[in-house]
């Protein structure tokens, strides 16, 4: 009731503007289902919801999207399990430990293939991941997806275990960049989005990325990585939302993929200003952005999560089966 006379006082297009008070409400007396998608604006996750708001791609679809900005990966988890947000990006190994541990969460889109690299500085004796044994690797957390597959992709593929043939350094992705240029590490496993100035200034050299290293091990790096999650209290309030979730996300992608005029302002604001630069952000978002999403992928993403099990520990991991039931497909994928 004190949503409704909050609309009827100040009307919607007063709290569509200002983010005041009872959109939820709005969307309901509009015929549109609200949606909250929760991002990290700074890194670059909201490329989706932009593409979304210049076109009107919600109210396309029926929808009436709020989108929410959070700081730091695996804050939406404490914010769906407080009811704050429906929708957000995260990867599949997450999805699996957030279900164990009783939050009702579901994947419905991917979001991004596998993109991040190895890097190193241009003089660096360092040329393939095998010389990788025995140098100081940077790295930004050792249970996150991204380092657990270097590990058992590294191990299979050269007989080399990163977490155990390499001296590892810790910290935040922007200061293992600072690490890497004062020389406190040999190598780093780095986001590619942080890498894209210091690759085209001469800073930084590839030594290898993640998607390579998969292939030499064998694995198949359309395997699950980064999908659009939603909770099931929003799919049991609107039973046939998902599909329209699903379609406004591929209209989004498509806008995205062929127009050149929403890249300047999503570079801009993760810091990409240089044109250079901010041509290379988009050519690899576009590159890495809605890859293969279906069933048959369940198979050899159960493979990656054997061999990551096998090498780094079922404590590691939290996970050892992919549970079909956390993922949803379209009809006939």
């Amino acid at each position: 009731m004190k949503g409704k006379w909050f609309v009827a006082i100040f009307g919607c297009a007063l709290i569509a503007a200002t983010g005041w008070g009872a959109a939820g409400q709005c969307a309901e007396d509009s015929g549109l289902v609200p949606v909250r998608i929760a991002v990290i604006g700074s890194s670059g996750q909201d490329e989706v919801p932009y593409a979304i708001q210049q076109f009107g791609l919600d109210k396309k679809y029926g929808l009436a999207m709020e989108v929410i900005d959070y700081a730091a990966p695996g804050q939406q988890y404490t914010m769906y399990r407080s009811g704050a947000a429906d929708v957000s990006a995260g990867n599949f190994v997450d999805l699996l430990r957030q279900r164990k541990a009783g939050l009702g969460l579901q994947a419905f889109h991917s979001f991004q293939g596998y993109s991040n690299l190895i890097v190193t500085k241009p003089e660096s004796p360092i040329k393939t991941f095998a010389d990788l044994r025995g140098k100081k690797v940077g790295e930004f957390g050792t249970t996150f997806l991204d380092w657990l597959i270097l590990r058992a992709a590294g191990k299979k593929a050269y007989d080399l275990d990163l977490g155990t043939d390499a001296t590892l350094v810790q910290g935040a992705p922007p200061l293992l960049n600072q690490f890497l240029a004062k020389g406190e590490v040999d190598a780093t496993l780095q986001f590619s989005s942080l890498t894209f100035g210091p690759l085209l200034k001469g800073n930084q050299r590839v030594v290898a990325d993640i998607s390579g290293v998969m292939r030499a091990a064998g694995f198949d790096p359309d395997a699950f990585y980064l999908h659009w999650q939603v909770t099931e209290a929003w799919i049991k309030a609107h039973p046939d939302g998902v599909g329209k979730l699903s379609a406004m996300i591929d209209d989004a992608y498509s806008k995205l993929d062929s127009d050149d005029d929403l890249w300047p302002p999503l570079a801009q604001k993760i810091g990409i200003t240089d044109p250079k630069i901010m041509a290379a952000y988009r050519d690899e978002a576009r590159k890495i952005d809605n890859p293969p999403y279906n069933k048959t992928l369940i198979r050899p993403t159960q493979a990656l999560i054997d061999s990551i099990v096998a090498i780094a520990g079922e404590a590691a991991v939290g996970v050892t089966q992919v549970d079909p039931a956390a993922f949803l497909f379209p009809t006939g994928s």
